[in-house]
């Protein structure tokens, strides 16, 4: 099996520069030409899909790989496509992305570089693919690619479906007492340093659910599947990058009564279980560490299983 050892990175040197992962961080020329309407396949540049340059093939790479792609040329107009959006996923139909970025290329440079922001899971095969993004159009994605995460690092555990280790409903009129799970928290995130802290804040948003988070969660639901994420539904894209709101990365909600747990928000108990979320930097820099703040009936709060349960 060949191994990815970096190509690109040392060849080309330290001048590429990945992008924010978040939507919009696409920098383009000034003209947008080329661009005549939507094509069958939704994209709106007349551009051929970039060539991958890798990881590819039968590869390893590390978990935060760097995805290489030759810039696109326009089929009908002189432009150089130099920006590309990539997508990682652990599925070839890219049913559900681990990772979603974009990145420009650098001044005399042939091929643009991104780095995976979300670190993948250890020991797996995930697919990645490109597109050519220019002025606010975008050309056809094209095929996936492949490699295997380097590692051996065990995955989060799969959350128990329901039914299972569940404590019963309460009486008629009562509640369940919200377990304080603090010290199991932090005997869990101290078993797995490859997750905290450099994983609990991985796409530089705040309101996704991140690795650390879903190991907690996916531990918390092995003692009791009342645990889920806060949907966060005072919070919307505006607030969180221009991604679409998932889930609070710091947050979770216990359901104390007998409704159903998604979309659940009057039965809950919410719990803070980390401060400096994502890094304070005023009025200095504050590194995330974990906390057992019960903040239940304090805001708005929505039971949600983040798509993962």
């Amino acid at each position: 099996m060949r191994v990815w050892m970096g190509l690109g990175v040392v060849a080309l040197g330290a001048t590429i520069a990945a992008c924010s992962g978040q939507p919009g961080g696409v920098t383009s020329p000034s003209a947008a030409a080329g661009s005549q309407g939507a094509a069958a396949d939704g994209s709106t540049l007349k551009v051929p899909a970039p060539r991958l340059i890798g990881p590819v093939g039968n590869a390893t790479a590390a978990a935060n790989a760097t995805l290489l792609v030759e810039p696109t040329v326009g089929r009908y107009a002189s432009i150089t496509a130099t920006s590309a959006r990539y997508q990682v996923s652990e599925t070839a139909d890219f049913a559900g992305l681990t990772d979603e970025g974009s990145a420009p290329s650098a001044p005399n440079v042939p091929l643009i570089s991104y780095r995976i922001q979300r670190a993948q899971r250890a020991g797996i095969k995930v697919f990645w693919r490109a597109r050519a993004e220019y002025e606010g159009a975008f050309g056809p994605w094209s095929a996936p690619a492949e490699f295997t995460v380097a590692g051996s690092t065990p995955p989060p555990p799969p959350p128990p479906s329901g039914g299972v280790n569940r404590t019963p409903n309460p009486p008629a009129g009562q509640r369940l007492p919200l377990p304080n799970m603090a010290a199991q928290i932090a005997q869990w995130t101290s078993e797995r340093p490859d997750l905290f802290p450099s994983q609990q804040c991985p796409l530089g948003v705040k309101y996704v659910n991140n690795p650390w988070q879903d190991y907690i969660v996916g531990r918390l639901r092995q003692v009791d599947t009342r645990w889920g994420y806060n949907a966060k539904p005072t919070r919307g894209p505006v607030d969180n990058g221009g991604r679409p709101v998932v889930a609070a990365g710091d947050e979770i909600l216990y359901n104390w009564g007998s409704n159903a747990d998604e979309g659940n928000t009057t039965e809950v108990h919410a719990v803070d279980i980390l401060t400096a979320h994502c890094g304070d930097k005023e009025p200095r820099p504050i590194a995330p560490s974990l906390t057992w703040r019960v903040f239940t009936g304090e805001e708005a709060v929505r039971w949600t299983g983040a798509g993962r349960f």
